[in-house]
C-alpha cells in the first residue's frame, strides 16, 4: 500500500499532496516519540494556525506526498 522513499525528514522540510500542488506543508516538528512509526506535525505555508500530523510513511509515499524545493 505504501511505497518505500528512504528520504530523511527534517524540520523545515516542504511537502505538497499530490491531488493539491498547491498548497505547501512544512515540517513544523516530531510527534510523539511513544509510537513506532515516527510522526510529524505540518503546517500550512501562510497559515501557520492549519497543523497536522503525518505519519513519516505517509509524507514518503509519492502517492500522498511530494517533497518541494
Amino acid at each position: 500500500m505504501f511505497k518505500n522513499n528512504n528520504n530523511k525528514i527534517d524540520i523545515g522540510d516542504r511537502f505538497v499532496k499530490t491531488d493539491d500542488p498547491k498548497t505547501v506543508w512544512i515540517v513544523a516538528g516530531t510527534g510523539s516519540p511513544t509510537v513506532s512509526i515516527p510522526h510529524y506535525q505540518v503546517v500550512r505555508e501562510g497559515y501557520t494556525s492549519r497543523m497536522r500530523t503525518l505519519s513519516e510513511r505517509v509524507l514518503l509515499d509519492t502517492d500522498f506526498y511530494r517533497r518541494v524545493d
